[in-house]
């Protein structure tokens, strides 16, 4: 039988069964700082790296108040399961407070929720609850939240919610960045959060600029990914000559054989641009994502883009770019040879930086 709704518990300071004030968080905007002096968590979603942050906050605040706060972890889909969480659950002889970490809590039985809800009401223990989410012991996180347990989101993130996680990174430290610098970071590393956490952390303790820069990322993440063609392809696309020159020949100096990367990366932004341009407005990003075959993340910038170029410019400037491409590979369009030793490397630049200006001159309005 489920059992009835009860208030939420009280907060009370661990081990001690005396109301008082809850301790004010830290001043900071990650979620698991929003829950950490609750005394009843339930950690919701797939996502282990956001998890793992709840449990250690809730604990880390626990025992900021008593640096003795015990860790007693149970798996609720173990056979001695109800046994093992009414054992963490109790308190001992001595009275020390403990932090419960009950997982696989999609596992859990009627018994385990009322042990969960009667511990979290008694105010002795404080408990974090991990639930993988997804329909499998869905009434248990339900039941759970209907009882007094404070919802931690965890759920994988997607597309704007990988760049959201970002910015709330930078700003639990006190930083920001700009959203080409948040951009190139994806790019770099992926929507992986436990590494776009450490590239975080990795930033702001040695970059000084304030907000961080896509040039920051690229400065870091070169040879990660493919940053520095990003960042010229964004800059052609946006149509911004100085930087379009800049950029390229920043790239050129660190990698002098870089440009056929270089022009290959443009001419997939303008590929993407060309797609993305040829849909309805009306569809949505999900959708022109899956049908341009461009990452979600970038729908909205390339729609915004896509609006100040002619489709006679973009057509055109695939050909400028084709013609570039070869001759920096000492080929013509068609694959041949153009000499026996083709363009050397500063010949080779000098091409590829005329035929990224020539396109950004070509873009509409330009």
């Amino acid at each position: 039988m489920t059992p009835p709704p009860a208030k939420r518990p009280a907060s009370r300071t661990s081990g001690s069964k005396t109301s008082g004030p809850k301790p004010k968080p830290v001043a900071t905007t990650t979620p698991e700082a929003q829950v950490a002096h609750e005394r009843a968590v339930l950690a919701f979603g797939a996502e282990d790296f956001l998890a793992e942050r709840v449990v250690a906050a809730v604990i880390a605040a626990a025992r900021a108040i008593d640096p003795g706060v015990e860790r007693r972890d149970v798996d609720l889909s173990s056979e001695t399961a109800l046994g093992a969480l009414v054992e963490a659950c109790s308190p001992n002889l001595f009275g020390d407070a403990a932090v419960v970490v009950a997982r696989s809590a999609e596992s859990a039985d009627e018994q385990m929720v009322a042990t969960l809800i009667e511990s979290a009401a008694a105010g002795d223990i404080r408990l974090v609850v991990v639930h993988p989410g997804g329909v499998k012991g869905r009434k248990v996180a339900d039941t759970l939240e209907a009882n007094g347990f404070v919802r931690a989101p965890c759920e994988k993130a997607k597309g704007r919610a990988v760049d959201e996680f970002i910015a709330r990174e930078l700003r639990a430290a006190r930083r920001g960045a700009t959203a080409e610098a948040i951009e190139a970071l994806r790019i770099a590393i992926g929507d992986d959060l436990r590494a776009l956490a450490a590239a975080c952390a990795q930033l702001v303790s040695d970059v000084e600029s304030d907000p961080l820069t896509a040039d920051s990322v690229a400065i870091y993440y070169d040879g990660v990914a493919d940053v520095p063609g990003y960042l010229v392809a964004d800059a052609v696309l946006g149509g911004r000559a100085v930087e379009v020159l800049r950029r390229t020949r920043w790239a050129l100096a660190n990698d002098p054989g870089a440009g056929p990367a270089l022009s290959a990366a443009v001419a997939a932004g303008l590929r993407g641009l060309a797609r993305v341009a040829s849909l309805p407005r009306g569809m949505s990003e999900a959708d022109v994502a899956r049908e341009a075959g461009v990452p979600p993340f970038k729908v909205r910038a390339l729609r915004e883009q896509a609006g100040r170029w002619h489709p006679a410019a973009l057509a055109a400037a695939l050909v400028t770019l084709a013609k570039a491409d070869a001759a920096v590979k000492g080929r013509d369009v068609a694959g041949r040879a153009m000499s026996a030793d083709g363009l050397d490397r500063d010949q080779g630049s000098y091409v590829l930086e005329r035929a990224l200006l020539h396109v950004v001159s070509t873009r509409s309005g330009a």
